[in-house]
Order: structure tokens, then sequence, then C-alpha cells
């Protein structure tokens, strides 16, 4: 197959064009003459006065309002700052921002992990939870109430991170050939084989349009662009060269989306399945586009704990056993100049440890063999 896409640059951004909102006037891509920006300002100098003494429900929304303002921050952002709101106002939405006291957030970390009254539908984790009363400190501190608040706040201890057991070579190898040949985890198969030989996964793929494909000619290298717009950090947008493995998936990933009906570069290569055999190639596919293949992908192979992420992790890990460079890995990985996120993300897998250490013993033999060394004596 030809190149898919001549252009080779990154995407220009779509300045002044709109972006979609649900409620009230769109946000412009740029936000000049914007009317969303425009409508929020107002709200903000006729409530902004009084924003403390308004009760939760009426203040997180002006304050969503005003952060979508901000061009550097990404639709997923506001998307998980909206689910933040959502979970906080089903506990503090009947106070007003002036009446919230440590203690209330003290109470909120306690039942929120355990959800209590069934509340929240399930329970919480450390992390989770950390994150929403960030949000709300964020709308405090709007309100000019942090301050007071800050010194009585502890956030909830979240377990030190321990490596996780990955699959073996072996299993691996075992892994992929059992799904190879079942047609109904098809598109999981792929998904995977891509995620093992790029480390590319999640918003990443799903955020790939046809024209950041590029398949070309044997003994030519082929890539895969992901755009800004497809992820949340500034330093995830990055080319990622295709081994033959990982070009032969995406070849067929490319195929799938031209059946769907994605046929214009802007077309999305994972479209929108509006219903079933319905498809909508202007859309990416949803979060969960993958679930019923995943979970036959899962019967078939045994593995009921693998995950998309857990093929990143196995990706990194090869990356680190071949003592591939630091920087280089965190460049395909999308990675900030931040060892944390390598260490995190890249496990050495034990039967790579066990050889090292192995090795050292051996040399060690090797020298008792050999006896003690001559001491050499001046003259």
């Amino acid at each position: 197959m030809d190149s898919v896409s001549k252009n080779n640059s990154a995407p220009n951004t779509m300045a002044g064009r709109e972006v979609r909102s649900s409620k009230g006037p769109a946000h412009t891509a740029d936000h000049i003459g914007c009317p969303a920006c425009l409508e929020a300002n107002l709200e903000l100098l006729q409530f902004d006065s009084d924003f403390s003494r308004m009760l939760f429900r009426e203040a997180s929304p002006i304050y969503l309002r005003l952060r979508k303002q901000s061009y550097r921050l990404k639709p997923g952002t506001h998307s998980t700052d909206e689910q933040y709101a959502e979970m906080l106002g089903r506990f503090f939405g009947a106070l007003r921002l002036s009446d919230i006291t440590p203690g209330h957030i003290r109470s909120y970390q306690l039942d929120r992990q355990e959800n209590k009254g069934n509340v929240w539908g399930h329970t919480c984790g450390a992390s989770v939870i950390n994150h929403e009363i960030s949000y709300l400190s964020r709308v405090l501190k709007h309100a000019k109430l942090w301050p007071k608040i800050q010194p009585y706040y502890f956030p909830l201890p979240i377990d030190p991170w321990s490596p996780r057991e990955i699959l073996s070579e072996e299993d691996e190898q075992e892994f992929f050939s059992r799904v190879a040949s079942d047609p109904t985890a098809q598109l999981a198969y792929w998904v995977a084989c891509i995620t093992n030989n790029t480390g590319a996964v999640g918003c990443e793929l799903r955020g790939l349009r046809l024209k950041h494909i590029f398949l070309r000619p044997k003994g030519e290298i082929s890539e895969i662009y992901v755009p800004p717009d497809a992820v949340k950090n500034i330093s995830r947008p990055r080319k990622i060269a295709l081994n033959r493995t990982a070009r032969w998936a995406v070849e067929q990933c490319y195929k799938r989306a031209l059946l769907l009906g994605a046929c214009e570069e802007d077309h999305y290569l994972f479209p929108f399945r509006k219903k079933r055999n319905k498809y909508d190639p202007t859309k990416p596919a949803g979060k969960t586009f993958l679930r019923k293949s995943w979970a036959r992908l899962r019967a078939v192979t045994g593995e009921a704990k693998v995950t998309p992420y857990t093929f990143r992790h196995q990706f990194l890990t090869r990356l680190i056993e071949n003592n591939v460079n630091p920087e280089t890995i965190r460049e395909i990985a999308g990675h900030r100049p931040n060892s944390k996120m390598l260490e995190w993300y890249s496990h050495i897998r034990r039967e790579v440890k066990y050889e090292a250490v192995m090795a050292v013993e051996l040399d060690e033999l090797k020298k008792a063999k050999q006896g003690p060394r001559a001491i050499k004596r001046s003259a």
C-alpha cells in the first residue's frame, strides 16, 4: 500500500473554528470574540462579588465555564472536571461555599471511600478522591476561601507504587497465537498488536485520523502521528515508527475503517458506532469501543486481568531490556523528562533479572576456580 498521506507535518490548529458545546454558546479555538467567553465574563461580573455565598451546585457550573476560556486546556480536562464536579455535587451541592469547612471535606473523604448510603454507586480509591478535592479547592480559591481551609486539609495517603507483574516472553507469544485465529476478538487483537509494538493506547488510538497514518512501501519507514487533540499533555503528540507487526495491524484497522465508511483524511481510524452496523467516521470511537472484542480476547486466552495498558507496559519493558536510550524511550512513549514515569510504566521481567544475577554468580565462580591472585611485591 502506498503512503496514505503525503503530508508528514503536524496538522495546523483550527483557529477560529467553533468547538462544539452541548450547552450555551460555543467556544472558539482561539477564544477571540468568543461568544461563550463573553457570556461567562458577564456572568462572573454579575456574581463574583457574592460568589462565596453561592451554593456549590450554582458556583461550580460558573467556574467550569470560566475554565473553558483557557486555550491551554484540552477537552479531556474539561470533561474530567465535569465528572469531579458531579461527584462533589452529591455531597456539597446544597452547601454554600462560605459554609464549607475542613470537617465537611474529611467527611467527604470517608463517605466517598465507603460509598456511604450508596450515594455514588461504588466505592472509590484515594487517588480519585484527592483529585476531586483538588477541583473543590480551585473553586474555593476563586471564592477566596481556600487559604482558611488549606492548613487543615490532609490528602488521603496513596499506597506506595509496586511493580506490576507482566507476561513472560513465552506467555506473551502464547497469548497472541491463541487469539490470532479468533474472528470475534479480531479488533482487540489488532489493537493489542499496535500497542505492544508502539506503546500507543486509549485516547491516542481513538484520536487517530486517516491523515495521521503513513503506510509506506516496503523498505521505507511507516509511521503513525499522535496529534495534539488526541492527548492531554503537551509532551504526548509524537510520531512513532512502525515495525512489521505494527504496520500490519495498523493496515488491518485502516482497511476496517474504509469498510465502515471512512474515506476522507479527517475521518477517524476507529469510527464512532451509532448502532449495529452503523458508523459515523466523522466522530472518534467511544471509550468502550473495544469492550466486547476485548472480553472475547480475555476468554480465549484465559488472561482475565489483561487490559490494553498491559501491552504498553510490555512494550516499554522490552525497550529497556534491549538497552534503548532512556531519552529515546521517553520520546516514543510521550513521557515528560521524568524518570518516575518511565519507572512506573516499565518493569524488567523476572527472567532478565535472574539472568543478570546468575551472570554475577558465574563470574564469581570463575574467579574462585582460578584461586587467589598473586600479590605483587615491590622490588
